[in-house]
C-alpha cells in the first residue's frame, strides 16, 4: 500500500545539505568535534537528534548554556542547524549526514496496526493490518508504526478522522509534542503535556476534554500525517 498523497510532518529533523567548498570541520575545536560526532551517532541509532542534556552528559559539559554556545559556533560554520522552541531541533547539514535519508528516493516500509493489546508486543505479527510504503525523507528513522484516526478529537492540530499518523516509537516524549499512547486496550493520538508530577492528553478539539494521562502508555511520538484523496 503506497501512500504519498499529503504529508504533514511533526518532527525536528529536516534534511538538507551544506555547499561549503572547503571543509568547514578543520576549523572547529576537538570538543566541537567530539559533539558533532555525537550527534552523528546518535542521529544513526535513534534517527532523531539528541537533546541539549543528552550532548552535555556525552561531552562532560553541567551547563546547557555551554552545550547552546558549542552548537552555535557549530551552527556558524553550516555544520548544523538549529530551530527555537524544541530542545531536539537540530539538524545535521553537512553532507556525511548518516542513515539513508539523502537519497530522494529511498523508502521504508511501515506496519499499519489494528487493535493494540495492553501488555502484548506492538508490533507482533497479529496486530498488524497493513503496510504502508512511505518516503524515508518523510518519517526519518527508529522503529516506526502507523495507525488510523478515529473521530475528530485532534482536528484543530490538521489531524481528521480517517487520516493515518505514522509514530516513532520512544517511550519519552518532550512536553507540548504530539503522541500516541495507549489508555487501556485503546491507543489515542493527543498533545501529551506534564504539569508538576501529573500527566495530561490535550486534545486539539474544543469540544472535548483533556483527558487524564497518569496511567497512560506513551507508545511513541508522531512524526508525519498521510492522507489519501
Amino acid at each position: 500500500m503506497l501512500v504519498q498523497l499529503y504529508e504533514r510532518r511533526y518532527g525536528d529533523v529536516v534534511t538538507s545539505t551544506s555547499t561549503a567548498d572547503d571543509d568547514p570541520e578543520s576549523r572547529i575545536s576537538a570538543r566541537q568535534q567530539r559533539i558533532l560526532a555525537f550527534v552523528r551517532e546518535w542521529v544513526s541509532q535513534h534517527g532523531y537528534a539528541p537533546s541539549v542534556r543528552e550532548i552535555g552528559d556525552a561531552v562532560g559539559l553541567a551547563s546547557p548554556s555551554s552545550v547552546k554556545y558549542q552548537l552555535g559556533v557549530l551552527e556558524r560554520h553550516g555544520l548544523i542547524r538549529r530551530a527555537a522552541n524544541s530542545p531536539r531541533a537540530l539538524d545535521l547539514t553537512d553532507r556525511r549526514r548518516p542513515g539513508p535519508a539523502h537519497s530522494g528516493n529511498s523508502a521504508v516500509t511501515i506496519p499499519l496496526l489494528g487493535r493494540i493489546a495492553a501488555g502484548a508486543p506492538l508490533l507482533a505479527d497479529d496486530a498488524v493490518e497493513d503496510h504502508l510504503t512511505v518516503p524515508t525523507r518523510m518519517v526519518g528513522h527508529g522503529t516506526l508504526f502507523a495507525l488510523t484516526v478515529v473521530g475528530d478529537s485532534m482536528i484543530e492540530a490538521a489531524i481528521c478522522d480517517g487520516d493515518v499518523v505514522v509514530v516513532r516509537q520512544q517511550p519519552t516524549v518532550e512536553n507540548g509534542e504530539i503522541v500516541a499512547a495507549l489508555l487501556g486496550d485503546e491507543a489515542t493520538v493527543k498533545v501529551y503535556r506534564r504539569r508538576g508530577r501529573h500527566v495530561e492528553l490535550v486534545p486539539r478539539n474544543r469540544h472535548y476534554d483533556v483527558i487524564d494521562g497518569d496511567h497512560a502508555v506513551v507508545l511513541g511520538k508522531v512524526v508525519c500525517v498521510l492522507r489519501t484523496y
